[in-house]
C-alpha cells in the first residue's frame, strides 16, 4: 500500500507541474474519441469521415472550452444525417436544440459526462457514468447524461433503419419521420437504463456525501449493486437477455472506476479521526475531522565527504627548521 500511496503523491506532484499540458492532451483525446466515434456510426459523408478530418477538429477543440466537442460533434452528426436523409437531419437538429437548451440552461459545466456518455455506450460499459457521476458531480449532472444516451439511442436507431432513410421516394416522408423518432419513443431499453443510472448517480451522491466511515466504498458498492438489480430486472422483463453479459462486465468496470476515483479523491485514514469543539457567540460546533492518507515522497540526499588533505610537515623541513641532523630523526 505504501508503493501505491508514494505513486500516487509522484503523479499528483507530476500534474501539479505539467497541468496546463496534460489537460489539454486529456481534452484532444476526448475530442479525437468523439469524432471517430461519430464517423464510425453515422459516417455518411465522404468529406467528413476521413480520420484527418477528427484528427484537424481534435486539434481545434484542444485550444476551446470543453464545451466546443460538444458543439462540433453536433455539427459533425447534422452533416453526416444530412448526406443520409433531409428528414433525419430536421429531426435530429431539432432534438439537439432541445437537449442542449436544457443542458446549457441546467447542466452547463457537465460537458465530459455529455460527450463520454454516447462514447461510452458506444463501447458498452455505459455503467461507469452514473458511479463517476455520483462520486464527483452534483445531481443536476444526471441531465447532461440523459442527453448523451438520448442521442446515442437516436443514431442507433437511424443506423438500424439506415435504409429506410436512404430511399428517395417523396411519399415516404413520413414513414421516415416515423422511423427516426419510433427508436427513441418505443425504446423500453432506453427507459430502464436512463431510469436505472439516474438513481444509480443521486443515491451514489447521497451516501458519499454522509459522515460514516468508509462513505465512498459504500456508495459505489450499494450504487452499482442496485444498478445491477435494475438493469437485470429489466433485461429479463424485456427479454433482451443477450445483454447480460454486457451488464455484469459494465458493472464490474464501474465498481473499478469508482475504487480508483476514491483511492486518488478521498483516500482517508479513519484511525486517525479526531471531533473537535469550539463556539462563537451565537453556535456550538462539533467537527469530525478525518485525515488524508499521506506518504511524502522520498527525497534521497548524497553528502560528498572530500578526501582529507594532507597537511604535515615532512622531515626535511622540520630538520631545517630546527637546523638539525635529518638523520637523527629517522631513528
Amino acid at each position: 500500500m505504501t508503493k501505491l500511496l508514494e505513486f500516487r503523491e509522484m503523479l499528483q506532484s507530476f500534474y501539479g507541474k505539467y497541468d496546463l499540458y496534460i489537460r489539454h492532451a486529456i481534452r484532444f483525446l476526448v475530442a479525437l474519441t468523439v469524432f471517430l466515434v461519430i464517423n464510425g456510426s453515422v459516417g455518411y459523408m465522404d468529406a467528413l469521415k476521413s480520420p484527418v478530418t477528427a484528427i484537424i477538429l481534435g486539434l481545434i477543440c484542444t485550444f476551446l472550452p470543453m464545451n466546443a466537442i460538444a458543439l462540433f460533434g453536433a455539427l459533425m452528426i447534422l452533416l453526416h444525417l444530412y448526406a443520409l436523409s433531409l428528414e433525419a437531419c430536421v429531426v435530429c437538429l431539432l432534438l439537439l436544440l432541445l437537449m442542449f437548451f436544457m443542458y446549457f440552461k441546467l447542466a452547463p459545466k457537465n460537458g465530459y459526462s455529455a460527450v463520454l456518455t454516447p462514447v461510452l455506450c458506444c463501447f458498452r460499459i455505459p455503467e461507469i457514468m452514473p458511479t463517476a457521476i455520483g462520486l464527483y458531480r452534483e445531481p443536476y449532472s444526471v441531465l447532461s447524461m440523459a442527453c448523451g444516451m438520448i442521442l446515442y439511442y437516436f443514431l442507433r436507431g437511424i443506423k438500424e433503419n439506415e435504409s429506410l432513410l436512404s430511399a428517395s421516394e417523396e411519399q415516404d416522408a413520413i414513414s421516415k419521420f416515423t422511423a427516426v423518432l419510433q427508436p427513441v419513443i418505443e425504446s423500453q431499453e432506453l427507459k430502464i437504463m436512463a431510469g436505472a443510472f439516474i438513481l444509480t448517480a443521486l443515491l451514489v451522491y447521497v451516501i458519499r456525501r454522509q459522515s460514516v466511515k468508509h462513505a465512498w466504498s459504500i456508495a459505489i458498492g450499494v450504487g452499482n449493486v442496485c444498478n445491477l438489480g435494475i438493469l437485470l430486472g429489466g433485461s429479463f422483463l424485456t427479454g433482451n437477455t443477450k445483454e447480460i453479459l454486457w451488464i455484469v462486465l459494465g458493472t464490474a468496470a464501474a465498481v473499478v472506476v469508482g475504487l480508483l476515483m476514491e483511492f486518488f479523491l478521498f483516500h482517508l485514514d479513519y484511525t486517525r479521526t479526531e471531533r473537535v469543539q469550539f463556539e462563537d457567540d451565537e453556535y456550538y460546533y462539533y467537527v469530525k475531522a478525518v485525515p488524508k492518507v499521506f506518504v511524502p515522497s522520498k527525497n534521497k540526499r548524497v553528502k560528498q565527504i572530500n578526501k582529507r588533505k594532507n597537511t604535515g610537515i615532512s622531515k626535511k623541513d622540520l630538520a631545517d627548521e630546527f637546523e638539525i641532523d635529518r638523520e637523527l630523526l629517522d631513528d
